[in-house]
């Protein structure tokens, strides 16, 4: 198979854009009162944009969603540390972590709400929580893979474990955190998003949940693209890059190898 470069990807991407588009008109017209026209959703993203419902929602969702990111992170950057340099903690909160990573969201969403009924906390819980567990996976994966006999040294001349975090560890986890952050953020903003448009009273997710009761299918599809322009955004901002520095870093790491042997 004949491998493609960029530049001769991208016309194809194009016509699969195009393709959807006109996927779509002909389900609205096909379908009218379910699916919108285009030109309905373009005129109910300008009407949110010009009376400023669109920013003060958007603001909302991302201070809820990068809060959230932020506590669960730490949290489960705290706690996978600890489960890394102390084998009866990882037993600890293993059971806990399994748990929160099996867990619908929508029952947490439900949970959430009954603890701490309706407003700005919950959905930050609801991201938080969900954060841990991906960061507590990412720190503690990251751990095991410090070579053994550096730790035997370390053993030998009686490093104290301030010293074997900060010295050893924490360089050698740069790789894992940033993975665990990278996919963390990718997920934080839909969380904050369902959370809302389950038990909120402002933020995108409650936006998206007052069309269902005014019947605006045009604004929901609306509300919906720009979630998909944040997610977007994250991806390009901040997971690609991410991911394109470990690709980099795992092929030096590759030819150094190959030249040490």
């Amino acid at each position: 198979m004949r491998a493609f470069t960029g530049s001769r990807i991208k016309p194809y991407y194009l016509l699969g854009v195009v393709g959807m588009m006109l996927a779509w008109e002909f389900s609205a017209v096909s379908l009218p009162g379910i699916v919108p026209r285009l030109a309905a959703v373009g005129s109910s993203l300008l009407l949110l944009a010009q009376t400023g419902e669109l920013w003060r929602q958007l603001g909302v969702s991302l201070q809820r969603s990068l809060t959230g990111l932020s506590f669960g992170a730490a949290l489960g950057l705290l706690l996978g540390t600890a489960a890394g340099l102390w084998k009866p903690a990882y037993y600890f909160f293993k059971p806990l972590m399994g748990t929160l990573l099996s867990s619908p969201a929508v029952v947490v969403v439900m949970l959430a709400m009954v603890w701490f009924g309706v407003g700005s906390f919950m959905p930050v819980f609801v991201t938080a929580l969900f954060t841990v567990p991906v960061m507590y996976v990412s720190v503690v994966e990251g751990m095991e893979l410090v070579d053994a006999e550096v730790l035997e040294m370390a053993a030998v001349f009686r490093i104290s474990r301030w010293a074997l975090w900060w010295n050893i560890y924490l360089p050698a986890l740069a790789t894992a955190v940033l993975t665990g952050l990278a996919f963390a953020a990718g997920t934080a903003f839909r969380k904050t998003i369902m959370a809302e448009l389950l038990g909120s009273n402002d933020g995108i997710g409650y936006a998206m949940a007052m069309t269902r009761f005014n019947l605006d299918v045009a604004r929901l599809f609306a509300w919906v693209a720009i979630c998909l322009c944040v997610g977007v955004v994250v991806q390009r901002l901040f997971v690609k890059p991410v991911a394109s520095y470990l690709r980099k870093w795992r092929d030096v790491n590759s030819e150094s190898g190959v030249v040490h042997e």
